[in-house]
Parts: C-alpha cells; structure tokens; sequence
C-alpha cells in the first residue's frame, strides 16, 4: 500500500493506494472515520484491482477546508482528486455510510467517469429520523484541561460497538480524536443530504447493500425495492455495519462480482 498527498485547489488529500492492474476502484469511508477502515479490504482487492482510497477533507490526514463545507463541496475536492489520480478515466466507486451519500453526490458531479457504484448503508432517513440526527447525535465538543473530550472519545466508539474488537474500537477513536473539534461537521452535511433524491439522477449501474443487523439496513432495503435497485445483505454483522472492517473477504468478492459484471 501506497500513502501520499494530492497538491488540490483547496489544499492537499491525504490517500492510500494499492493495486497496479484492473478496474479502477475509489473507496470513501464513513465519518467520522478514515482510509484505514478500508486496510483489510484493500488488501484482498488490490489484488485485481487498482484502489484509491482517500481522506475525507478534514478528516484522517486530509487537509481540513477554510470554510464551512455542504456535501457538495466535499464532492468536488474529492471529484478533483479522483480524476487526478485516474487521469480522468473511468472508476467505480465504492462508498460506507456517509462515503456512499458522497459518492452518490461525485457521481451526479462527474458521471462521465463514473461507471458504478457500490453503496453500503446509504443514510435514508424520515423527515423526524433526519432531524433527530441533527440536533442530538453528533455534538460539537469542548475541549477542557482534565481531558473528559477524550474520554468521551472512546467512550463513544465503545458505546457505539459495543461486541467490536478492542483493537477496532481503538483505531475508530483515534481517527475521531485526530479531528475531534471538527468531527461532525461531515455527519451534519449527511443528515441534510437526500440521497434518495440525487440517486434518481444516475444513469451508472448501481448496487445498494448493508450489514444484516446495522441500523440503516431496513431504509437502504427499501430504497432499493422502491427504486429497483440490486440489494445485497452482508450477513452476520452484529453492530453498527462496518462491514470492511468485520468481513473484507465478502465486501472484496461482492465488489469483484459487481466489478466483473459491468465490465
């Protein structure tokens, strides 16, 4: 694995690449997260594949932007990055969580690269769920000299995965703590975003899919059953539907299936 930086109009992406032949495959990790959710997955993909996995802008060792961003603007530093590095050719582009609400965003942007997207968990929320989210699920956080933000730090991810590994809770709190003043401000932008809406716009093959248990599984089902959208089920997958971190192998052959059907 490759990591390095792309000198963009805003400032510099952070990102990890891998692989040297094959489809080319951009990875967007879910907030408040980074590229490294995506290591074991890469490992098995870059295999056959050339992946481009990059930091959210603000997030992981992405620069951060000056100004408050909406979901459309963290598209296109990301658009512009991922021509860069494909040279503008084609790519598919696999999003979790808020990365699946991106890249359906990149492909409405730049849909003449686009060849398809493979979404997992994409945010669908009701008018009350979306609001809820707003006011209550992502605080801002004030930092203070005996530490408590970073207690809560961990205290969140442990909270949140509660039958995760250890060693999984510990790296999701350190990609939080690195960005911690700005950790929500992506997780905002994803609960105003309908994805729904801007999915209708797309003429690239898609695949919906999420982890069995995972919160968002019922929502992205029946997106895809009203829109007639392929669904996939990741089974077995406990808590909140990090599905390349809990089971890379089958992210990493349902992609190459989907890879290989639209080729």
């Amino acid at each position: 694995m490759h990591k390095g930086y792309l000198d963009l109009s805003y400032g510099q992406l952070h990102y990890a690449s891998a692989g040297n032949v094959g489809p080319r495959i951009v990875l967007l990790h879910e907030s408040p997260l980074s590229h490294r959710m995506f290591t074991d997955a890469i490992a098995s993909m870059s295999t056959w594949s050339q992946i481009f996995a990059p930091d959210t802008p603000g997030y992981g060792q992405s620069d951060p932007l000056k100004v408050t961003p909406g979901m459309d603007v963290y598209a296109q530093i990301l658009s512009e990055g991922i021509c860069k590095w494909s040279d503008d050719g084609e790519v598919i582009i696999v999003g979790v969580h808020t990365g699946a609400s991106l890249a359906v965003e990149i492909a409405n942007q730049i849909p003449q690269i686009c060849k398809g997207l493979y979404l997992i968990g994409l945010p669908t929320y009701s008018d009350e769920m979306r609001q809820s989210r707003i006011e209550s699920y992502s605080p801002s956080i004030e930092f203070d000299d005996e530490g408590s933000h970073a207690v809560w730090a961990w205290d969140r991810y442990r909270k949140m995965w509660p039958t995760a590994p250890i060693a999984q809770v510990q790296q999701a709190t350190a990609d939080l703590f690195y960005n911690l003043e700005r950790y929500n401000l992506a997780y905002l932008e994803a609960f105003k975003y309908s994805a729904e809406e801007r999915l209708k716009n797309l003429r690239c093959p898609v695949v919906l899919s999420a982890a069995e248990n995972e919160f968002l599984h019922a929502g992205t089902q029946e997106l895809a059953l009203r829109e007639g959208i392929e669904f996939h089920t990741f089974p077995g997958i406990d808590w909140q539907g990090q599905v390349p971190m809990r089971n890379p192998k089958e992210m990493d052959r349902e992609i190459r299936k989907f890879a290989d059907k639209i080729s």
